[in-house]
């Protein structure tokens, strides 16, 4: 038997797209609050969303995700800096 539990999960920063998205909300040009650096995939929706600004607590080094948001414009602080 095939556990599917993780195959359904998201992360939060989708989780977050995508329910903005179903509710009609904009996010363009806003910030996003997380737990951990964004990982590529996130980051990429993060951009394509037209989020402006990341906020996180904890890293998650990740150097294409950082450069995929840097070439992006978004910015990318840690909390608390």
């Amino acid at each position: 038997m095939v556990n599917d539990h993780c195959v359904r999960t998201l992360h939060a920063e989708q989780n977050a797209i995508i329910q903005a998205a179903l509710h009609g909300v904009n996010v363009s040009g806003s910030t996003i609050y997380v737990t951990h650096q964004p990982c590529l995939m996130c980051s990429k929706m993060i951009i394509n969303a037209g989020i402006e600004r990341v906020v996180y607590s904890s890293e998650y080094p990740d150097p294409i995700a950082e450069r995929f948001l840097a070439d992006a414009g978004v910015r990318l602080e840690q909390w608390p800096a």
